[in-house]
């Protein structure tokens, strides 16, 4: 697949996040994108005829301060950032951004290239997936993707833990995500 745009690795995702629990959420169709336990690959697959991945990178980068603190984080801890956009019919519906230990990649992610990480964590009871924490992404935020985002977008995050590794798994609804179905139905 090719993008009309060309995104610019790592793309990053420095916003605040809050445990979904202290985030008021009216609209009830946004709220179950948002904190659908399932995985959102299998979501996005279902709701189109192509799914498609785009790669945008993945390597050691510089972690974001709250990324280090959620993961515990120490100086001499090896971690790489993979950033993928999820497609639905050649459109990205969502810009994700994972945090992996090296070990993982070393050993149970090894081999990634274009696969979609959900389709190993949801297929390996191994891995236990946390509460989620969202947040409101603003187009700033999210320039280098390189898109026309006008709006603040939603997101979400949370941890996966494999015995004692933990891992972040970041997603972005962007602006064609049926996640926002409800804004244009009923002009919100």
């Amino acid at each position: 697949m090719s993008l009309k745009v060309s995104p610019e690795f790592p793309v990053g995702l420095d916003v605040n996040w809050e445990p979904s629990d202290k985030v008021a959420l009216s609209d009830p169709y946004l709220k179950n994108w948002l904190l659908d336990t399932g995985s959102l690959t299998e979501r996005v697959q279902a709701l189109c005829r192509h799914f498609s991945l785009v790669k945008l990178g993945q390597g050691t980068k510089a972690l974001h301060a709250s990324e280090t603190a959620l993961l515990n984080a120490t100086a001499n801890s090896e971690w790489q950032v993979r950033e993928v956009l999820l497609c639905a019919d050649n459109e990205p519906w969502v810009y994700a951004r994972s945090v992996i230990p090296q070990s993982l990649i070393d050993d149970e992610l090894a081999n990634l290239g274009t696969e979609p990480l959900g389709k190993r964590l949801f297929n390996d009871p191994r891995f236990a997936r946390s509460d989620f924490h969202l947040c409101q992404a603003t187009p700033e935020a999210l320039s280098r993707l390189n898109m026309d985002i006008t709006d603040t977008l939603w997101g979400r995050r949370s941890l996966f833990s494999f015995q004692e590794s933990r891992m972040i798994v970041a997603e972005v609804f962007l602006p064609d995500a049926p996640a926002y179905e409800s804004r244009y139905r009923y002009g919100r």
